[in-house]
């Protein structure tokens, strides 16, 4: 790309914008089932699809604005960063050829960025929690949820990801 064209064009403003709005009415659309929703998943696909920065923005502007509908609190940044950790390992696990062409693996993937999200998040409220015993018991009383996320994304990776993988790769982003 030449250094006098922009990466950030229309049409890459769009798919982002589309791709982050797609995020946000599934996370908003799964509040009524604990820790499942489509966003994790979505994020591991865009990642793969376009890679780390695309995938960053997505992750960042779909809790963001998802929150606005759902609320802000001591979360959101915990949530941020722990979003941030799955692009970046996806990103780094995207250069193994088999995570990229096996959709099973993808979706092994998916359940282990439930668990990383949740200890993610988990890290993020340590401050709060007055010390290592707490936070201890505070994550292990919340690896009930973290399996529901965990699970959760292993079951819609299935669903959602096949039909994507058929529109994706159609939108370019130049």
């Amino acid at each position: 790309m030449p250094a006098s064209k922009s990466r950030y064009t229309p049409r890459y403003i769009a798919v982002v914008s589309l791709i982050t709005a797609l995020c946000v009415v599934g996370r908003y659309l799964f509040q009524f089932l604990p820790n499942i929703q489509p966003v994790t998943d979505i994020i591991i696909f865009m990642t793969l699809s376009f890679g780390v920065v695309t995938g960053g923005y997505i992750a960042i502007l779909s809790i963001l604005i998802s929150n606005v509908l759902l609320g802000f609190g001591i979360w959101t940044l915990p949530q941020i960063f722990a979003y941030l950790m799955v692009v970046g390992l996806t990103w780094l696990f995207g250069h193994w050829p088999y995570l990229r062409r096996h959709l099973w693996v993808q979706a092994a993937f998916s359940l282990f960025a439930g668990y990383l999200y949740g200890f993610c998040v988990s890290i993020g409220q340590y401050p709060l929690l007055g010390g290592w015993p707490q936070f201890v018991a505070y994550y292990i009383a919340g690896l009930y949820f973290d399996t529901f996320h965990a699970v959760g994304n292993l079951v819609l990776y299935f669903i959602l990801i096949p039909p994507l993988s058929k529109i994706i790769p159609r939108l370019r982003l130049d």
